[in-house]
């Protein structure tokens, strides 16, 4: 693994985020499959290519992607978390996928082989970087020329229906954490379409498309399902333990979040609404 700059960051995904996510990872791959294929379509994958996944996760789209490339070509899926890589890796072996790899590493300073890669692409991977134009100048140096950037961020979170709402539910009884500024990292940091634009421009990308994909996001199979993943994932999760309450008031947010979960029951899941953004680019 190279020296990482995003220390916070290694610290949360190697530590209880990293646990967090893969006690929910079954449910994630199902509610986050829609949002990857929509990114792998606007990538354009094709046989042979090699392939750069960046915030690979429980490595799904890494592994899609692999199918995609087909034998001539290969993926390397790179995250933050060595907790959720073994995961990946297992996944990988299930799957028989022989041309798929994975890495730890901060894809911010992580030293790539220069000029390798036709295509990379991230699934929510790259809002959270401490520099993201010195990141996005260390992917530009990995891709071969003409090669292209393809993902899919959140937009902000007013615009997210399943993170303001639960939001609101939760400021009734904490406080609610102050606002990142608009440079910080964050899983919303890239919900500024300009902001996306300057960066990629300024790390050297050219040929920029940013479009709207707003979607639906299935939260939970089931109320309680959602009231769990809302209270341990997400902006509503870190106000809750940034507020560092007691089970009673943690038992009180949870009733509340349930009863406002109802509206969105559809009897087979628990669905609300969603917004991102697909950008591609290219070096």
């Amino acid at each position: 693994m190279s020296d990482a700059v995003n220390n916070d960051m290694s610290e949360f995904w190697n530590g209880e985020g990293g646990k967090k996510w893969l006690h929910f990872m079954e449910t994630m791959d199902v509610n986050l499959l829609p949002f990857g294929q929509k990114a792998i379509k606007a990538a354009t994958v094709m046989p042979g290519e090699q392939v750069l996944d960046i915030g690979c996760g429980c490595g799904d789209t890494s592994i899609e992607i692999a199918g995609l490339v087909g034998v001539d070509g290969h993926v390397l899926g790179v995250d933050i978390s060595e907790s959720i890589l073994v995961r990946a890796r297992a996944k990988a072996m299930i799957s028989k996928g022989k041309n798929v790899a994975f890495e730890c590493g901060d894809a911010q300073v992580h030293r790539f082989e220069t000029a390798a890669f036709d295509l990379i692409f991230s699934r929510f991977g790259v809002m959270f970087f401490d520099n993201p134009v010195a990141a996005f100048k260390n992917l530009h140096g990995a891709l071969r020329l003409g090669g292209r950037v393809a993902f899919v961020c959140w937009q902000p979170a007013k615009d997210n229906e399943w993170t303001e709402i639960s939001l609101e539910t939760v400021a009734h009884h904490v406080s609610l954490p102050d606002h990142s500024g608009p440079e910080d990292p964050g899983p919303m940091s890239f919900g500024d379409p300009e902001r996306v634009r300057r960066i990629l421009t300024s790390s050297g990308f050219s040929n920029i498309e940013i479009s709207n994909c707003d979607t639906s996001f299935t939260v939970g199979s089931n109320l309680a399902e959602a009231v769990s993943f809302l209270m341990q994932l997400g902006p509503a999760s870190a106000a809750i333990a940034q507020a560092d309450v007691g089970e009673r008031v943690k038992s009180k947010i949870a009733a509340d979040l349930r009863e406002m979960l109802v509206p969105y029951d559809t009897g087979v899941d628990v669905t609300m609404g969603a917004a991102t953004l697909i950008v591609t680019a290219n070096r």
